[in-house]
């Protein structure tokens, strides 16, 4: 096993309890944070699948998913700053 197939099983087992955290989330506070983890945590994935192909279009992809998370995650705490979200 390469090194990097086992980074991908790695990250990949971290994101079950993150799964399990958005899924049963105490508040939208938690959930919020396991989903942007969870963002991050995948585009580690893809970093690592680039770095294994050796082609640079999958960073492309990789910085596509942080930038949409991050969108993602001002879009939903604005929601919560307004009360629109319990």
């Amino acid at each position: 096993m390469t090194l990097e197939l086992v980074l991908l099983v790695t990250l990949a087992f971290l994101l079950i309890p993150l799964l399990i955290r958005l899924m049963r989330g105490p508040t939208v506070g938690d959930r919020v944070l396991a989903l942007e983890v969870i963002g991050g945590i995948g585009t580690l994935m893809i970093a690592t699948i680039s770095l294994t192909s050796q082609r640079t279009v999958y960073l492309d992809l990789g910085v596509l998913l942080a930038l949409f998370s991050f969108l993602g995650t001002l879009v939903i705490a604005r929601y919560l700053e307004r009360g629109l979200i319990s």
